[in-house]
């Protein structure tokens, strides 16, 4: 075999590809994989048998990695959402992404902490993907108090393709939190997060202020687009003619890592 990593790689994301499609239990991958294992061990000296073995131990193990992280933990915020309640929800933790702004909304990714419900506090884990009615100035890894209705991710979507449910759950989100007024966000500090995230969402920042000083806004959105992935800038009417004109693979396909959902 003249390129092995490229061939452990491949089955490598096999496994993971086939858990992802097929419902199994992280307790089967689990033996499968160190069955696997152990029949290499046993098979050392059968060149053929021995790599046979070895490539199902390695897409048995993308297997149970990808299954272990479906796993919750206890203390995952998804585990406090209940069906039967309107009530609003609080919960305390920080932004972990740059915040979205378009039109009178504000969304963003954040690490909850605590969580708060009818009178009852408890600590929790998990990312929550809030939405706020308002154009408040928030930044990455500003800690936060936020009260709204949390609820799960709706299953809607093009019939025999992934839902927007199990999009979110691919990128750890299971839960939804919508914050209706603004006077429901309090802020508490600014210190959290990767001081290195922080610098760069800093830098590019001052680029944008740069496109949008020296050029029209046309211009400093395509360039923001283009230049730092930030597509949201460019004029619908900009990006359907790109379309047309087949330009518009030079544009990030997405501007943010969520897409957007009616509320």
């Amino acid at each position: 075999m003249k390129r092995p990593l490229v061939w452990w790689t491949f089955i490598f994301c096999a496994g993971i590809l086939v858990a992802s499609l097929i419902k199994t239990a992280f307790l089967l991958t689990y033996c499968l994989a160190l069955a696997a294992l152990i029949f290499s061990f046993l098979l050392l000296r059968n060149r053929l048998k021995f790599n046979i073995f070895v490539s199902c131990f390695v897409s048995f193990l993308g297997a149970a990695l990808w299954k272990n992280y479906q796993i919750l933990p206890k203390c995952h915020i998804s585990r406090y959402i209940s069906y039967k309640s309107s009530s609003p929800y609080t919960i305390r933790g920080f932004i972990k992404n740059d915040p979205s702004r378009k039109g009178n909304k504000t969304t963003f990714i954040f690490q909850a902490e605590e969580i708060k419900f009818a009178n009852l506090k408890s600590n929790c884990c998990g990312d929550v993907l809030v939405y706020v009615s308002s154009k408040k100035n928030l930044h990455y890894a500003e800690e936060l108090i936020l009260t709204g209705n949390l609820y799960r991710p709706f299953s809607f979507g093009i019939p025999r393709r992934h839902s927007y449910r199990d999009y979110l759950y691919n990128q750890g989100i299971r839960s939804i939190m919508h914050a209706k007024t603004i006077n429901l966000v309090v802020s508490l500090n600014k210190h959290r997060g990767s001081g290195l995230k922080r610098l760069a969402l800093w830098s590019k920042a001052k680029m944008e202020e740069i496109f949008l000083k020296y050029n029209s806004p046309v211009a400093a959105g395509i360039l923001d687009a283009m230049i730092l992935g930030e597509k949201r800038n460019v004029p619908v009417l900009i990006n359907n003619a790109m379309i047309k004109s087949g330009t518009v693979h030079i544009l990030p396909r997405l501007y943010t890592k969520m897409p957007p959902i009616a509320l």
